[in-house]
């Protein structure tokens, strides 16, 4: 009795040849769907993820341009500050050389009274009040009242002028005229004005925490 023969696996090459066995159109028809199936294939796994960074790029890039348009204008804004910032400053280091960097009253209220004394005039009262915090520098306002001739009083007000910081008398009222000696006539000023000086550390951060 006679083996049966082992059936031969088949090879790649039976898929062609029954390919070959069809008819044109079907062969057509299985290269266009091959074609379809590489370009559906292509389109997922290479061209979608290429499209999808590719528009999340350019949306940072449009982002990024919107974002340096705004800081384009503003910087256009502030040109024109920009141009006088350099002499604000200039002017403010220029001004704060006139302003003490310490509470020194008691010193001031000294050199007015020897000021009196050069210029003939007498400062009975010279009365500081409390200062009032500003951002970089405090002011003093203070109350003064001087004696002497309208010329000696005038003398004293000029030298005070001339001190190196800054000083402002605000207002001067002329009160009662008494005959002194040699017939001169003595009139009393009394001044408002102000001072300022620089602020210490401490005041420097009260105006600080009370911006908070």
């Amino acid at each position: 009795m006679a083996k049966a023969q082992p059936k031969k696996p088949q090879s790649g090459n039976d898929f062609f040849s029954k390919i070959s066995k069809l008819k044109s159109g079907q062969k057509m028809g299985i290269l266009i769907g091959a074609i379809v199936l590489v370009g559906v294939g292509f389109y997922f796994l290479y061209y979608q993820p290429y499209t999808a960074k590719a528009s999340s790029l350019q949306g940072e890039i449009n982002n990024l341009n919107s974002q340096i348009s705004t800081e384009q204008t503003n910087i256009n804004k502030h040109k024109p500050i920009a141009e006088y910032l350099v002499p604000v400053k200039d002017t403010f280091d220029y001004l704060s050389s006139y302003l003490p960097r310490e509470n020194e009253i008691p010193r001031l209220m000294q050199i007015i009274s020897d000021l009196g004394i050069q210029s003939g005039a007498r400062v009975t009262m010279f009365a500081p009040k409390a200062p009032t915090l500003k951002n970089h520098y405090a002011e003093i306002e203070f109350s003064m009242n001087l004696e002497g001739t309208f010329l000696n009083n005038l003398k004293f007000l000029y030298n005070l002028s001339q001190m190196q910081r800054i000083i402002n008398i605000r207002t001067v009222q002329i009160e009662n005229p008494v005959m002194g000696d040699n017939m001169l006539m003595i009139l009393s000023f009394r001044c408002e004005g102000s001072t300022y000086r620089l602020l210490t550390p401490d005041e420097a951060q009260q105006v600080k925490d009370s911006k908070k």
